[in-house]
C-alpha cells in the first residue's frame, strides 16, 4: 500500500487516474478530503524539522485533497516507480514518463505523493480513516494522495 497526492486540478486527476488503471492498479477505495493544518503536520511528521516541513503543511491545508486505496501486487514498490523522483527536473531526466515528470510544478508541489513501504501505507489509512478495509489482508496495497488545486 502506499499513498500518494495529485497536486492540480481534476483534469489532472482524471488523466492520472487512467495512468494509475492502466499500469493495473485497481482503485479500491477513493475519498476527498480538506486537511487542516494539525492534520497535516501530524501526517508529514516524518519530516519535521526539515527545511521545507512547514511549507508542506501550509500547501497540503490550503485545500481539497484526493486519497486513494490502490492495489496491485508489489503495489508500493511499483507506485514508486510510477510517481518518479520527488524533484521533477530529476524526473524529467531519469523517468520521463513518471507523474512527477509529466505533472510536477515543482519539488513542493510534486504532483503525488507515495508511502514508504506497507506498514507506512497502513498507518496512513487508519490516520486518515478512509473507511474499513474490505479487502482480504495480506494485499499489497498503496495509499495514493493526491492533492487537488482549483485553477482559477
Amino acid at each position: 500500500m502506499t499513498c500518494c497526492r495529485f497536486l492540480r486540478n481534476l483534469d489532472l486527476l482524471k488523466i492520472s487516474l487512467l495512468i494509475v488503471t492502466k499500469a493495473g492498479f485497481i482503485v479500491s477505495q477513493m475519498k476527498e478530503t480538506n486537511f487542516t493544518h494539525e492534520m497535516a503536520a501530524q501526517f508529514y511528521k516524518a519530516h519535521e524539522g526539515k527545511p521545507f516541513f512547514d511549507q508542506l503543511v501550509n500547501y497540503m491545508s490550503e485545500g481539497p485533497s484526493m486519497i486513494m486505496i490502490l492495489t496491485k501486487e508489489n503495489a508500493v514498490e511499483e507506485w514508486r516507480q510510477l510517481m518518479g523522483p520527488t524533484d521533477p527536473d530529476i524526473a524529467k531526466d531519469s523517468s520521463p514518463d513518471s507523474l512527477r515528470a509529466q505533472f510536477a510544478q515543482d519539488i513542493l508541489r510534486n504532483a503525488v505523493h507515495g508511502s514508504s513501504n506497507k506498514e507506512h501505507a497502513l498507518n496512513s489509512i487508519e490516520y486518515l480513516k478512509c473507511g474499513s478495509l474490505h479487502i482480504p489482508l495480506p494485499v499489497h496495497l498503496c495509499l495514493m494522495l493526491c492533492k487537488k488545486v482549483v485553477i482559477k
